[in-house]
């Protein structure tokens, strides 16, 4: 089985295939514009996933991620990437990973450390066009926990159609995995990138930035949301 991931991304790419070996994972072999307009990450890495697998006729892996903090009602949640340029008080800063650190501690400055928590979210999209691989997926779906895993079927109209009609031409599997914490009043760790020297993940006893590429993957959300990717294809 064949995807195209959604975006041009070598380096995310080979992540994913080297985690996932059953199947064939490659950067799309073209960029498209994906309005990604969602209130989820879910909705989000399905609106790219959808987008890739229709211009390119192809089977395309999603994923959307970012940082959700409770004082903040889930903020940046959505817009963590670009948080810093949002509204009243936009930073304009090109570096947008210190830009972004720099509001969150704003945010949360005084806040008391039992009222800092947040978590990382990785939501994957899978949209299958590919016949026999619909056929696999509804074969397979049985052994999916439901409370996990999102499973639609769609016919040639865009219409959920039930997994036991020959119509569909489009499956979609649909997850997110979570990484538990909360955020410093400073940042501490040299490594990762984005929010990570601010979140301090209890587990690992350290922030992300402490950790190494392959420590981190062992209690991230990437890392959580790539093992239920794996286990789709297991067996």
């Amino acid at each position: 089985m064949k995807f195209i991931l959604a975006s041009q991304n070598v380096h995310k790419a080979e992540e994913f295939a080297a985690a996932v070996t059953a199947v064939s994972i490659e950067p799309a072999p073209g960029a498209l514009e994906i309005d990604e307009n969602a209130d989820s990450f879910i909705g989000n890495a399905r609106l790219k996933a959808r987008g890739y697998a229709e211009h390119f006729g192809e089977n395309a892996l999603a994923d959307d991620s970012g940082l959700s903090v409770d004082y903040l009602g889930g903020a940046p949640g959505i817009h963590s990437a670009r948080y810093a340029s949002l509204g009243p008080e936009p930073d304009l800063d090109a570096d947008r990973t210190a830009a972004n650190n720099r509001k969150l501690l704003r945010a949360l400055d005084g806040v008391p450390e039992s009222e800092r928590g947040g978590h990382f979210t990785c939501a994957i999209c899978l949209v299958i066009v590919t016949r026999e691989d619909i056929r696999f997926i509804r074969a397979h779906m049985a052994r999916l926990d439901p409370a996990v895993y999102e499973i639609t079927f769609y016919d040639s109209e865009g219409r959920a159609v039930s997994s036991e009609t020959d119509s569909a031409v489009r499956a979609e599997v649909a997850f997110e995995a979570h990484a538990y914490g909360r955020i410093l009043e400073a940042a501490h760790g040299q490594g990762g990138f984005g929010y990570d020297p601010l979140f301090y993940c209890p587990e690992a006893g350290c922030t992300f930035a402490d950790l190494t590429k392959q420590q981190k993957l062992s209690v991230s959300h990437r890392g959580r949301a790539i093992g239920l990717l794996r286990k789709i294809f297991e067996g």
